[in-house]
């Protein structure tokens, strides 16, 4: 599904769930073409290298959730959607943070990924997170995110909105670091070499560490396994009727401008 389709399900879902009209929502999806998300709040002007997207063919469309720049290839993307008040969900960002991304950590485990939650230890490292090197967001993992030892396996992101709580993020089954870091500006050649040295060892996909090709489908199952235990709930299927594809295609329609994408 085309980048400002994906983005603008996961708004409408925030007021289907908010209005009761729908049940707290898990979406799985992929992107087609390819895309780069940026956050909400992220520099887009100063981090993308819009000529070179351009070129490539690569849309961009900016989250309503913050956090740094990810290309959405080879990967299965979620989007967990929940009511503020529904038992059992924490009152904090972080806290909350954690208990979804634990249906994150329970999908690898039924994948016999070992997955861990990574938790910035040293100050250095709460240092990355309050000054990140670069605008690519699997660079370095942040709190309670998950990774295997010191590289990062899925990032995420999460907002809060008419008293529903939205958590989406990317699980890349590989990564094209060529293609990846050719949508970025840098200071110079050497800044982007340097920049993708450094990412092969902060990040690493599904497929390499399970050490086959892994099917969207067989991630999916695991993941809703680990999403329905977490929560304790029993996902059912959802279709979308007119009137709310018609609050999707408005929607759609913001993630596709100028305006909103380019705006800072």
């Amino acid at each position: 599904m085309e980048p400002a389709l994906n983005m603008a399900i996961d708004e409408a879902l925030i007021g289907f769930v908010g209005r009761g009209e729908v049940a707290p929502t898990l979406r799985f999806y992929s992107w087609e073409p390819r895309g780069l998300s940026v956050g909400h709040f992220q520099r887009a002007t100063k981090d993308i290298d819009r000529n070179r997207i351009e070129a490539l063919g690569i849309p961009i469309v900016r989250r309503m959730t913050g956090g740094r720049a990810v290309l959405h290839a080879d990967e299965l993307t979620y989007s967990v959607i929940l009511p503020e008040q529904m038992e059992g969900v924490p009152k904090t960002v972080i806290e909350s943070y954690r208990m979804l991304t634990e249906g994150i950590r329970k999908g690898y485990h039924h994948l016999g990924i070992p997955v861990e939650f990574s938790v910035p230890m040293t100050e250095e490292e709460k240092e990355e997170l309050r000054k990140p090197k670069s605008a690519v967001c699997f660079d370095a993992a942040s709190y309670y995110e998950l990774a295997v030892g010191k590289r990062k396996v899925a990032g995420s992101a999460q907002v809060r909105h008419q008293g529903v709580v939205l958590q989406h993020g990317s699980v890349p089954l590989s990564v094209d670091e060529g293609e990846l870091f050719d949508c970025f500006l840098y200071e110079d050649e050497t800044m982007r070499e340097r920049m993708k040295t450094r990412f092969a060892g902060k990040a690493v996909a599904l497929n390499e560490l399970a050490g086959r090709s892994v099917s969207f489908e067989e991630v999916r199952v695991a993941f809703l396994k680990g999403f329905e235990e977490t929560l304790q709930l029993t996902f059912t299927p959802l279709e979308f009727n007119n009137t709310q594809w018609q609050e999707i295609e408005r929607l759609a329609e913001k993630y596709r401008s100028e305006e909103w994408n380019w705006k800072r």
